[in-house]
């Protein structure tokens, strides 16, 4: 079975019709439809709903159907939509977390989905495998490493996405879907109170998973996404803990950017697996940080065979 990882860099429903177009390819061809894909940065301007959140529900629909186009499967796609501007990112966009899976290789658990302030929360299901209390959920949102605090200056962020689904072997598959903090500020200041919020940010997120992995040692654990952090920094170091791998990691040093800035490339999107995935391998496909202006993202996808997960024949 095979997971990416991608960047949309404020996609939405308005997207040009090239950008559109070329994310329909990339998912479907390039990317040959991975059975799992978490998203980060697509965006939604749409009115809010009446209890203040903001679907992307017409920006999905719009890459999906590019994806259609390009010969690939009809994904499903799943998220938590944030509150009106309470998750970061440029004013008015509502960037989110998101996934897509296919549900000819995948089947998606929905377990008491929660909204934009809820919390999920782990336990061990009648199978003995660490199931979601909501599905999907978010972790921990109301955590000042996420919503803010004043106090320490930190601003609203993108909260982290939680997702089950059933392999065909009848196993959980958990998805932790990040976008932490900007490495983007304003000045130095700013920028030490961004990078103590990406490693709370990283503490809270590693505390999530060390229960699932508490509960069940051999728990299927997939943790990505734009880290907005290096290999070897401290947000990575808090995230991995002792029990998780990052599988670019494993890749030669050359092939590990995912993001270039300015010619400085750098790693910012990481794959970080349990035990029992660790026969996983990663691959970061150079189709952006490579590619000439206007370019359609600013991040490379990171793509993973899951070589002890089987997909439904296709």
């Amino acid at each position: 079975m095979h997971f990416a990882t991608l960047n949309l860099c404020n996609l939405g429903a308005d997207a040009a019709a090239w950008r559109l177009a070329h994310f329909g390819r990339l998912i479907a061809q390039t990317l040959a439809a991975p059975a799992l894909l978490a998203l980060q940065e697509l965006k939604s301007e749409a009115e809010p709903a009446a209890d203040g959140t903001v679907p992307a529900t017409a920006s999905a629909a719009a890459l999906i159907e590019a994806i259609l186009a390009a010969g690939g499967p009809h994904y499903v796609y799943r998220e938590i939509a944030p509150l009106a501007d309470a998750d970061g990112g440029q004013a008015g966009f509502n960037i989110r977390l998101g996934a897509l899976h296919d549900p000819r290789q995948l089947e998606a658990v929905e377990r008491m989905p929660g909204g934009a302030l809820d919390a999920a929360g782990v336990r061990r299901g009648a199978d003995g495998h660490a199931q979601l209390t909501r599905s999907p959920g978010r972790i921990a949102p109301l955590d000042p490493a996420f919503a803010g605090c004043a106090e320490r200056h930190w601003r609203p962020s993108r909260k982290a996405l939680a997702l089950e689904y059933r392999c065909p072997d009848g196993r959980p598959l958990l998805l932790v879907n990040c976008h932490l903090k900007s490495m983007r500020a304003e000045h130095r200041r700013a920028e030490d109170y961004a990078k103590k919020q990406r490693h709370a940010q990283a503490a809270v997120i590693h505390a999530f998973c060390a229960s699932v992995l508490a509960l069940d040692p051999q728990a299927r654990l997939i943790v990505a996404g734009d880290f907005n952090d290096v290999p070897g920094s401290k947000t990575l170091d808090l995230l991995k803990g002792e029990r998780l791998a990052n599988l670019i990691e494993d890749l030669p040093r050359h092939l590990r950017h995912t993001h270039r800035h300015g010619h400085h490339a750098q790693t910012l999107d990481h794959v970080l697996v349990s035990p029992a995935l660790r026969a996983a391998r990663a691959e970061v496909l150079h189709v952006h940080t490579t590619a000439p202006a206007p370019q359609p993202s600013d991040h490379d996808p990171v793509r993973v065979e899951l070589r002890d997960v089987q997909p439904l024949p296709r």
